[in-house]
């Protein structure tokens, strides 16, 4: 059937990445999958077009939630570590929001999911039927393979998908997973932000606003817990230098400007935190204690050296490859 109307783009993958036709198999599943990262749909995509990369999905939804159409429906992807799963399913690669926590995706990415699913669905004549088997129609790549694919966070959502789904399919209207009657306290989605459930600024406070949820509040209770200092606050409850940088570290601060802005917020220099980080992570990264790059790529995949340029720098400043362990993490996804 070529690809859903709903893509925005087509990225094809590498000819080496998949099997052409479906074996005689039906189209009757689907599989969705996370990506282990911050992607666009394209940036995903373009991964498969690497002839030795020897994977690829159908679809790629990136955490702006645009779709890219990456394989043909009328081929089979190699997704999901099963020939037989993969020769029925349409698979779809869904972008995190966060590396933090439980490997969370934004609520746009969410709905495009939804939005697919119920296309396919049409488009194939089947509903969604998750009995956490490999016999229903919705499959998880951990049914075939022993990885953590597709993330807590999405895992945990599987029947809501494919209730949300069948829903939309029989023409009713699911509720609000968000109405007054079932909404958590302020201070439990403090604890969730503070995991990294919700993402990272305009990102998590869109995701907050479009749940109900008040994002001011939930953020000062965030401030609250993680000792960020008031406006009015003095000095005097201000922590140290190096328990912030033990924070940073520990991804309590977040990434980027999104790090730059909550740490000068709150009453600490910027520079100098960042400075004392990178000097603490060179310190760690002598000849005789650096780890091996197997164990740092486990660590990238983990969310522990943050992602982009920020993930680049670290680990150039800790004195390892960066190019090297990327290709290692790179083998670790596929």
């Amino acid at each position: 059937m070529g690809f859903s109307s709903l893509i925005r783009s087509k990225v094809l993958a590498s000819s080496s990445n998949y099997t052409q036709g479906r074996k005689g198999y039906k189209v009757c599943k689907i599989t969705p999958h996370h990506m282990a990262g911050i992607l666009s749909g394209e940036q995903c995509a373009k991964l498969f077009q690497n002839p030795n990369r020897q994977a690829s999905a159908n679809y790629c939804i990136g955490n702006d939630g645009g779709i890219v159409g990456c394989v043909d429906e009328n081929n089979r992807a190699w997704t999901s570590s099963s020939s037989s799963n993969d020769c029925q399913a349409i698979t779809i690669e869904v972008s995190n929001s966060s590396t933090v926590g439980d490997w969370p995706i934004s609520e746009v990415a969410w709905n495009s999911l939804v939005n697919l699913c119920v296309d396919i669905c049409k488009r194939y004549g089947f509903t969604l039927k998750y009995d956490g088997t490999k016999n229903g129609s919705l499959t998880r790549h951990n049914m075939f393979a022993a990885t953590s694919c597709p993330g807590k966070y999405l895992q945990n959502r599987f029947q809501e998908l494919a209730d949300t789904v069948n829903a939309k399919l029989s023409g009713s209207t699911t509720t609000s997973s968000s109405t007054s009657s079932n909404k958590k306290s302020n201070e439990t989605i403090a604890e969730e932000v503070i995991q990294g459930k919700w993402g990272n600024g305009d990102d998590r406070k869109n995701r907050l606003i479009a749940a109900g949820y008040d994002y001011n509040a939930i953020q000062k209770i965030v401030n609250q817990k993680l000792g960020v200092a008031s406006s009015n606050s003095t000095t005097s409850n201000k922590k140290s230098i190096d328990t912030i940088v033990n924070e940073v570290i520990a991804g309590k601060w977040g990434n980027g400007e999104d790090r730059k802005t909550r740490l000068q917020n709150a009453g600490y220099n910027y520079s100098e935190i960042q400075s004392a980080v990178n000097n603490k992570l060179s310190g760690k990264s002598t000849s005789s204690n650096k780890k091996s790059n197997e164990t740092i790529a486990n660590e990238v995949i983990a969310g522990k050296w943050g992602n982009g340029a920020d993930r680049k720098n670290r680990l150039t400043a800790a004195g390892y490859d960066y190019n090297a362990i990327q290709k290692i993490v790179n083998q670790k996804l596929k």
